[in-house]
């Protein structure tokens, strides 16, 4: 009896065995499931929209944003002297509305002081040490949005200097080799000093449109001389885009946009009062044109695939503690903010590394599969840190 008790349960016994993974080596494979496909630079961006904001360094924006290189006690030029002797250092500026300061490349040139970074006072006044923070009225929404997708702290214009140089770098990585201030060959608006021909360097909308991709630049008043500001276009300085029917006024961003037609690569050039350039009124007046531009673009459907960078084309004489790296006989300038918002940017990311307005290039270019202009094109990284490819 007891034999047959034994017989009875052992197959309950066994089963209950190997239930408990009690046998080892099954035949038994799970499936394994499947790796998700890394999402491409290309597969992902399909517009690129790069708003080009003015003359404010990287600290007198973002000096005390948490988390970035910014203002502290014992950096490059924190304490300096004005040029009747005071010892000044940074303060927290209590008017949004400031006169414009020096800045030419031989303005640069001397507040630089070979990286010492310590005559912006004695040069452009102590108004130049000063800086705004979340609590500055307007300066609050451009943090929100630093908070919200990717900043990068370490962006440099191209050029010691101020437009159009860092302009053309943008979209040619060369200024012909004239780092001054002009204005271009060819009309409008290009009253004072201009450059004695048409340049004839190609440039990425040449690339562009060899490929059969679209670019535009939209350029607010447009043909208003009373203040279209001619030397902020670079592709007015070319012969073969000086006329281009892809240089456009602003109108016709929102326009394209809401029909379907945004370019590939678009460059959006605010007029002063929404450029945020000094002298042309508070700087929240440039704040909340930009809010309401990138709003308008999150709100179309184009949006899901489009990367938005917002850059400042030169910091404007305002003091940054940051020596900008030296990578060639033009350049870098002072620092000054890069933002990129879109669906695929890191969000609430500082980036650390180095770029500067050929970085953007590169990053059009790579995006887009287009090879590097010359080899100024080639030198250092693009903008993909900022991104989650």
């Amino acid at each position: 009896m007891r034999r047959e008790i034994l017989f009875f349960f052992s197959p309950l016994v066994l089963a209950l065995t190997i239930g408990c993974g009690g046998v080892k080596n099954s035949s038994v494979t799970p499936t394994p499931s499947p790796t998700p496909t890394p999402i491409t630079q290309g597969a992902a961006i399909k517009n690129v929209v790069v708003v080009i904001m003015q003359n404010r360094s990287f600290d007198h924006l973002f000096g005390t944003f948490p988390g970035a290189n910014g203002i502290k006690a014992g950096v490059p030029g924190f304490t300096q002297t004005t040029s009747t002797g005071a010892t000044v250092t940074p303060q927290l500026l209590t008017s949004t509305s400031t006169p414009d300061l020096p800045h030419t490349r031989n303005d640069f040139l001397r507040v630089w002081d070979m990286g010492a970074m310590d005559k912006f006072a004695f040069f452009n006044g102590v108004t130049s040490m000063g800086h705004y923070d979340n609590t500055s009225p307007g300066v609050g929404t451009l943090w929100s949005w630093a908070q919200q997708f990717a900043l990068a702290d370490n962006f440099f214009p191209s050029v010691m200097g101020d437009a159009p140089s860092n302009q053309l770098y943008l979209v040619a990585a060369d200024d012909n080799n004239d780092p001054g201030t002009l204005q271009p060959f060819f009309g409008p608006c290009n009253t004072q000093v201009k450059a004695s021909a048409g340049y004839t360097a190609q440039h990425v909308g040449d690339q562009l449109a060899a490929k059969g991709l679209t670019w535009s630049w939209y350029a607010e008043d447009l043909n208003n001389c009373s203040f279209y500001v001619p030397q902020e276009n670079p592709f007015q300085f070319f012969t073969d885009s000086h006329s281009s029917p892809s240089v456009k006024d602003f109108s016709a961003f929102t326009t394209d946009l809401d029909a379907g037609h945004l370019p590939a690569v678009s460059y959006i050039q605010p007029a002063p009062a929404h450029s945020m350039h000094p002298g042309s009124g508070p700087v929240g007046n440039g704040i909340t044109w930009l809010d309401g531009f990138i709003k308008k673009v999150q709100a179309n459907p184009v949006w899901n695939n489009t990367a938005i960078i917002v850059i400042w084309d030169s910091s404007g004489g305002w003091w940054d503690h940051v020596p900008p790296p030296q990578v060639d006989a033009q350049g870098f300038g002072p620092r000054v903010p890069m933002l990129v918002i879109s669906p695929f940017a890191k969000k609430n990311y500082i980036s650390h590394v180095q770029m500067d307005d050929v970085s953007i290039l590169k990053f059009i270019q790579t995006t887009f599969g287009l090879a590097p202009l010359n080899a100024r094109n080639q030198l250092g990284s693009d903008i993909n840190d900022m991104f989650q490819f």
